[in-house]
């Protein structure tokens, strides 16, 4: 039997576009590359090839198989758009696909504050959002720390850990 795949949230649908029933898709990122390369996407609970896209504006326009009308289209509009977790280019050592990183333990050495809950875009950098975890005072809120080099000692997605240098929780 085969293996479910492992769908990463990567748009939504957004108005028709055109007459022959392509769509907006507005990404979740910046960098759409995996969107724009997709051969296959899901959206509610279907499968569609995707015959051609490309950018437009801040949306990706995409042509899906079996949708041929504004109407058609516009049925998909506000829906979820996922890939395939395997339609994801490997990436050099060092770089990590924001994804990979949510759920790990956030620690300073021997110390855990714990879990990554969410990264998001802060202008300069990346941000992590940390829930923390007992003992740390503030047990069940969250601790926001930059992603960048500076402070991000280590990233081991196999120990499913990052170490940090932050003394903010102090």
């Amino acid at each position: 039997m085969a293996q479910p795949p492992d769908l990463i949230a990567l748009a939504k649908v957004g108005r028709p576009y055109g007459l022959t029933g392509a769509v907006h898709l507005y990404p979740y990122s910046a960098d759409a590359q995996t969107l724009l390369k997709a051969k296959t996407l899901t959206i509610g609970n279907a499968d569609f090839a995707v015959t051609r896209s490309r950018r437009h504006g801040e949306s990706i326009v995409a042509q899906l198989v079996g949708i041929d009308s504004p109407e058609a289209a516009a049925k998909l509009t506000n829906k979820e758009v996922f890939a395939d977790r395997a339609a994801f280019a490997p990436l050099p050592d060092g770089e990590f696909y924001w994804i990979d990183l949510i759920g790990l333990t956030c620690t300073n050495g021997d110390r855990v504050f714990g879990e990554i809950t969410e990264i998001f875009e802060a202008g300069a950098h990346p941000i992590l959002r940390i829930r923390l975890a007992p003992p740390e005072a503030r047990a069940g809120e969250d601790e926001l720390i930059p992603f960048v080099d500076a402070i991000v000692r280590s990233v081991d997605l196999a120990a499913r850990r990052v170490d940090v240098d932050w003394a903010g929780l102090d």
